[in-house]
């Protein structure tokens, strides 16, 4: 049985993967990359974009242990329409993730990241550099349930539970791109 209240959210669900379906998007252009970190755990850690590409070097200085997570939120707006809205929010267990116990779309991109980089395979995280130099994100790890527009993608690392009003993340950074 179809509930009334639901009707609003499945129209609007509709018309946008109509939308979707009149021009599929090809590639993600990142703009501008932004990240603070936490300073006894991170000696250095910078992230721009150079040619539409993302670039990452870190020196971590302590050891990242199990039960490391992550927050990442996605937010979206058509073409320079303000303001952003929020498509979706997840947590995940990110020494789960890297393990590979299940694969995610997560998974893939991490494993999209190790082909540029020398991201940890294993936790704990040692002390040391890693380094992301020229990541893109490839037309076939795109969901297609993202529509063309301007994105802002932010995550959070941590341990315990997620708190919004928290100051002082393991690492907190945030990266606007463009789907088209």
């Amino acid at each position: 049985m179809f509930v009334p209240k639901f009707g609003p959210i499945f129209v609007t669900f509709m018309a946008l993967t109509a939308l979707n379906k009149s021009g599929l998007a090809s590639r993600m252009t990142f703009k501008t990359a932004e990240c603070r970190y936490n300073r006894q755990i991170f000696s250095n850690f910078t992230a721009q974009i150079i040619n539409t590409k993302l670039l990452m070097d870190m020196v971590l200085v302590s050891t990242l242990s199990q039960g490391l997570k992550a927050h990442l939120g996605f937010e979206f707006r058509r073409y320079k329409a303000k303001p952003y809205q929020s498509v979706f929010q997840h947590d995940i267990n990110y020494c789960a993730l890297i393990k590979g116990a299940q694969e995610s779309i997560y998974r893939r991109w991490f494993m999209s990241m190790l082909k540029v980089g020398n991201f940890s395979t294993s936790c704990p995280i040692g002390t040391g550099y890693y380094y992301l130099h020229g990541w893109t994100l490839d037309a076939g790890y795109i969901p297609s349930f993202f529509y063309i527009g301007d994105y802002r993608i932010s995550g959070r690392f941590f341990y315990g539970r997620f708190k919004k009003k928290e100051d002082n993340p393991i690492l907190e950074c945030s990266i606007e791109a463009v789907l088209s």
